[in-house]
């Protein structure tokens, strides 16, 4: 899970949400929300944070085997390739999806 993932990879660099946020450009409490699971970020952010603790987009978005993790990583080598309109209708595509499960995940903790 998203939130878990960027709270273990802060806490092994033993850095501080503060670090974090203020290196991203982002405020404190999307960062939190973030890490909460409340909120999922857009992709640019998500981008930035794998930049940000020197993993791929793939790893930090995923916890699924690594067979799953490759062919999803190929698949965004191949995204690089398209035009931008393109890009940003996969993008709204991801961001769509991503809400969803969050929200699926937020209505299973109320129920």
């Amino acid at each position: 899970m998203f939130s878990v993932k960027i709270k273990e990879l802060r806490l092994q660099r033993e850095l501080r949400q503060e670090d974090v946020y203020k290196a991203i450009n982002i405020s404190q409490s999307a960062y939190t929300a973030y890490e909460k699971g409340t909120q999922s970020p857009q992709l640019k952010i998500i981008e930035n944070l794998a930049k940000f603790y020197g993993v791929t987009i793939v790893e930090l978005l995923s916890d699924n085997k690594p067979e799953l993790n490759e062919r999803l990583l190929a698949k965004f080598k191949l995204i690089e390739k398209l035009e931008d309109e393109e890009k940003a209708s996969l993008m709204m595509v991801i961001e769509g999806i991503l809400l969803r499960n969050q929200n699926l995940s937020l209505s299973k903790k109320f129920n």
